[in-house]
């Protein structure tokens, strides 16, 4: 059995949505450091349709650095019932509640 590992953003308020439109002022060194020695310590992403949507509508733009390029490159499962054909690079449904 394998582990799964939460990465979320989340406000000392409770904000949890729209990371693009509060984070960008807190985002530094330090957090892209973080952020690229969660990314590189997982085999996988698993992601919500929305969430998958979201990313897959500006990541697969995106390149020249290794975090991207390794954002883009990973394989990446969706959880959705409505998701049909995933056109995000190395994207795979798995069919289930969302």
């Amino acid at each position: 059995m394998r582990k799964v590992a939460l990465q979320m953003y989340l406000s000392l308020d409770g904000v949890m949505e729209a990371p693009e439109k509060w984070t960008s002022e807190y985002w530094d060194d330090d957090h892209e450091r973080y952020a690229y020695s969660r990314l590189v310590a997982s085999d996988a992403l698993l992601l919500g349709r929305s969430t998958y949507e979201t990313f897959a509508a500006s990541w697969p733009k995106r390149s020249g650095d290794d975090f991207i390029d390794r954002m883009n490159t990973y394989p990446k499962y969706v959880i959705s019932q409505t998701l049909q054909d995933p056109e995000w690079n190395n994207s795979h449904v798995l069919p289930g509640d969302t």
